[in-house]
């Protein structure tokens, strides 16, 4: 497998000069610096990518753009200007071949940028101009890639829901060897993670939809998986390094290996704590703490978040001995990973809340609690509808949605479950709310409750799952 050919910022960096120059043309002429400068920068950054790749390619799938294995599913205005571009001129891929020189670099922005010249005219237009580096494939062509597919090429497994599961069962066996009294090995989970922060690195917000996956009967193993997910996305969306999103992701899947050390009894207990089992219950992110630093092969930095993940962004929280200790934003961003995923899950003393309202009721802590500043990213990390939210479309049918849509935070992609009529569909049927013409399908008008509808989200959110 070729390297890869740009990084998340490079493929940004590239998209958004392009849509530069595009704009440009339209109020410039080829030579004037405000053009002339980003194509130059461009061309410079596409021999720097053919130079680890033959050809480099990007495209528009669900209405979301991906630059090869970067998918943009919550863009800045300038993917979004290249991809409604490309959508009206029904461009599903562009791929461009090395040997491309600067002319035909410069015509091909000159003729992409030109009003009302649709596909056919515009591959015309190229070949008459000699234009043989680039290709235009149009949307629906064969030979246009999923998302999934895209991104499977970095995935050893090729699917995610393995990869969930090896994280499942990474948790599993350190949580029996400490019940044994082992210390445990850190091999297994460090090498999940380092999978799901290839992905995470190139799109935050792709692997958000496995974290709806609740098993009541193994609460701690999910919940311990899907704060890590939620914590390497959060990191990934605020422009964390590959370390830092690294230990994120370790520090989320073992914050409450700790509780493997309090009495079951405890754990399980359906009604409120008592004073002294709540103590009891809170020394969970020491011991925590302790076993991270006898696991080798782990920073020490882990241990420091797992022992703060219950310190509160305003330190009122415990262990109260550790308050002044000098935490970093890590263990807050743990900390919002960790009441997301609780405050959604069902629990023998709790209604589960949906992915909307629980980014609303996170908004009531923020200040205290948690990060207000790291409260509103997350909340543009996961959308107005996060993946996961049952809605009710205007047509009366009930529909999971299952990826948001970067164009419109009104329109994510959904899958029909219910029929208008009330019917139930034996296979989830996939649909834009608003087509790309403009035409509009259908729009929310309200939030299901997914047990009043006897539905679990969780299946129908993982594509394949259902």
């Amino acid at each position: 497998m070729n390297m890869e050919a740009l990084d998340n910022k490079g493929a940004l960096r590239m998209v958004t000069l392009f849509s530069g120059a595009v704009k440009g043309m339209a109020f410039y002429p080829a030579s004037h610096p405000s053009i002339r400068q980003p194509m130059l920068e461009l061309d410079k950054i596409l021999a720097q990518a053919h130079g680890r790749a033959p050809e480099v390619s990007w495209g528009i799938l669900d209405g979301a753009m991906f630059f090869e294995g970067h998918l943009f599913i919550n863009p800045p205005t300038a993917i979004v200007d290249v991809t409604n571009r490309m959508m009206e001129k029904d461009i599903g891929r562009v791929t461009v071949a090395a040997g491309l020189t600067f002319d035909e670099l410069q015509n091909f922005i000159r003729l992409f940028s030109a009003k009302g010249a649709g596909f056919d005219t515009l591959v015309e237009r190229m070949r008459q101009d000699g234009i043989t580096h680039i290709r235009l494939l149009r949307q629906g062509e064969e030979g246009i890639e999923s998302p999934e597919e895209i991104l499977a090429e970095q995935e050893d497994e090729g699917n995610y829901l393995v990869t969930y599961g090896q994280a499942l069962n990474a948790i599993r066996d350190i949580c029996s060897d400490i019940e044994r009294g082992r210390i445990p090995s850190s091999a297994p989970v460090v090498r999940v993670v380092d999978r799901m922060v290839g992905i995470t690195m190139q799109e935050p917000s792709i692997l958000v939809g496995l974290t709806m996956i609740k098993d009541y009967d193994s609460y701690t193993f999910n919940h311990c998986v899907n704060v890590g997910i939620l914590s390497m996305a959060l990191g990934a969306s605020l422009g964390m390094d590959v370390m830092s999103v690294t230990a994120l992701g370790i520090a989320g899947e073992l914050h409450d290996i700790g509780k493997t050390m309090i009495p079951k009894k405890i754990l399980n207990k359906p009604g409120k704590l008592s004073s002294d089992e709540y103590g009891e219950m809170k020394r969970h992110s020491e011991l925590g703490a302790k076993i991270i630093r006898e696991m080798e092969g782990l920073d020490p930095h882990i241990a420091q978040i797992v022992l703060g993940h219950h310190m509160h962004f305003d330190r009122s929280g415990y262990p109260e001995w550790a308050q002044k200790l000098p935490f970093n934003q890590m263990i807050d961003i743990v900390a919002i990973a960790d009441t997301y995923d609780a405050i959604t899950t069902l629990r023998v003393y709790q209604h589960p809340i949906n992915p909307r309202a629980a980014l609303h009721e996170m908004q009531k802590l923020a200040g205290t609690f948690l990060d207000g500043s790291l409260v509103a990213s997350f909340i543009e990390m996961m959308g107005k509808y996060p993946v996961g939210t049952l809605v009710r479309l205007d047509t009366n049918e009930v529909a999971v949605v299952y990826r948001p849509n970067p164009l419109d935070e009104e329109a994510p992609m959904v899958r029909i479950l219910i029929e208008r009529d009330g019917t139930r569909l034996s296979v989830p049927r996939e649909q834009l709310l608003t087509e790309k013409d403009g035409a509009r399908y259908a729009q929310i008008v309200a939030v299901v409750d997914p047990l009043l509808k006897n539905i679990d989200v969780a299946k129908f959110v993982v594509s394949g799952n259902y």
